[in-house]
């Protein structure tokens, strides 16, 4: 059973329920009444596709995340999605609790533009991914193919950061310089 930490305040003790988005494992930090500490628990990935947890307890993973991170916060990119809490926390960003069948509308656009335009405001990489998925099954070839190359665009894998690619470059240039 979810727990808050006992000096949680009343608003957090709130238990939200979230469901895993994709195979892949993700874990957090739930508080343990009976050790009085936090644990780290895996929902996803061969694990419960549910995870409940208090809004204490998920607002603490959330600031253990790192501002140049943010972007891997489970909660909010689409990794778990909110499905059920019994009050809204208007701090928590959803922009990308999608369900799949939110993500099939996008196979639905006809042009080749209005779909580029689409996948291009979604900053998300898990939810470009889940489309990726989604298009080996819903999507016409051209629309799979813009998928894979904004995620191959906007996170490669494999090669070296643009920052390191950036430093390299500007070595290399000096060095032909001087």
């Amino acid at each position: 059973m979810a727990t808050a930490r006992p000096d949680a305040p009343e608003e957090d003790k709130i238990i939200e329920t979230w469901l895993a988005t994709t195979p892949a494992s993700t874990f957090v930090f739930t508080w343990d009444r009976r050790t009085g500490e936090y644990e780290k628990s895996r929902v996803g990935g061969g694990a419960s596709q549910r995870l409940e947890i208090s809004r204490d307890c998920r607002k603490y993973n959330q600031s253990r995340i790192p501002p140049e991170n943010i972007h891997l916060d489970p909660f909010t990119n689409g990794s778990l999605r909110l499905i059920r809490a019994a009050t809204e926390d208007e701090t928590l960003i959803t922009k990308y609790h999608s369900t799949e069948e939110d993500l099939l509308e996008y196979f639905k656009i006809q042009t080749e533009d209005a779909f580029a335009e689409g996948i291009n405001d979604i900053d998300s990489e898990v939810i470009l991914r889940r489309l990726l998925q989604l298009s080996e099954i819903h999507g016409r070839v051209w629309q799979r193919d813009a998928l894979h190359a904004l995620i191959q665009k906007r996170h490669p894998v494999g090669g070296t950061q643009r920052t390191v690619r950036e430093m390299e470059e500007a070595e290399r240039r000096a060095s032909q310089a001087g």
